[in-house]
């Protein structure tokens, strides 16, 4: 019922359908979620543990998901367990799956013929897929749609900006707006924040790294709060790391796929403009 509520009222209605935690409770998820990044990358990776299994599974199961399996169990337990949250708080509404989805999939086919009519010289299928095709379709589905994209997005945007706003709202008596824009820029921080541990272990350079998760975490964001659907976001976000290029690479493509969020996020904007007339 609270689904179909959300589903009807948009982002607003869903927000105040939300289960608030307590404040602690807040706190100690960011700082675990913080602590677990930390440990996955300076101290063991959980894909370590089963070095064999991608290679067993086919490339099915990929590192990736291995290291995310933990984190899931772990944040699940304190979130479904202690606070009581439900898939609905988490923005997880069924109603909003194939719409997310068509939105992906279009994205996906609109950057492909993107590289078709404004690549230079011929356009060649990219050689991996010859004998990489399901290692390759698996870095994208169970590497990020269902470990890496789902994660983050479910916890920095579907519970901390829901939650932010709750608490910024009902204790601090923000206006609505004021919140959601509050919301997203503390929720971004933390996101940038959160992936220190990983530039450490690869030698990427810090500040210029934590800028552009800056950027992205707004945009990521903003989308979620203008489409109020989650899957959507998780979709771009998968996208975004893991492109699946059909094409050869040139050195365009992978700049191109960063220019995606913004597309959708404007024509998001614009067809919220216009229904508002």
């Amino acid at each position: 019922m609270a689904s179909e509520k959300s589903v009807q009222q948009g982002v607003r209605g869903w927000i105040q359908s939300v289960r608030p935690v307590p404040m602690w409770l807040m706190i100690l998820a960011v700082v675990l979620y913080l602590a677990m990044s930390w440990f996955a990358n300076q101290v063991s990776t959980p894909s370590s543990w089963f070095p064999g299994l991608p290679t067993a599974s086919g490339h099915v199961i990929t590192p990736t998901f291995l290291n995310y399996v933990p984190m899931f169990i772990i944040m699940g337990l304190l979130l479904v367990l202690v606070g009581r949250l439900r898939c609905n708080d988490l923005g997880l509404i069924r109603q909003r799956f194939l719409s997310g989805l068509a939105w992906v999939i279009c994205t996906w086919v609109v950057v492909q013929l993107f590289v078709v009519l404004f690549q230079q010289g011929a356009v060649s299928i990219d050689p991996s897929w010859d004998d990489l095709v399901v290692k390759k379709i698996s870095l994208l589905v169970t590497g990020q749609l269902l470990a890496n994209a789902l994660y983050e997005e479910l916890f920095w945007r579907a519970f901390l900006i829901s939650q932010l706003v709750l608490l910024m709202t009902r204790v601090m008596k923000l206006r609505m707006g004021t919140a959601l824009a509050w919301a997203i820029i503390i929720s971004s921080v933390l996101f940038a924040l959160s992936h220190i541990p990983n530039d450490l272990l690869y030698g990427r350079a810090i500040p210029q790294g934590q800028f552009d998760r800056l950027l992205a975490g707004i945009i990521f964001g903003s989308l979620f709060l203008l489409s109020n659907n989650i899957f959507l976001v998780i979709g771009l976000h998968g996208l975004v790391n893991k492109p699946l290029f059909l094409f050869q690479d040139s050195g365009g493509e992978k700049d191109l796929i960063f220019f995606v969020p913004l597309v959708v996020l404007a024509i998001l904007a614009i067809r919220r403009r216009l229904a508002a007339r």
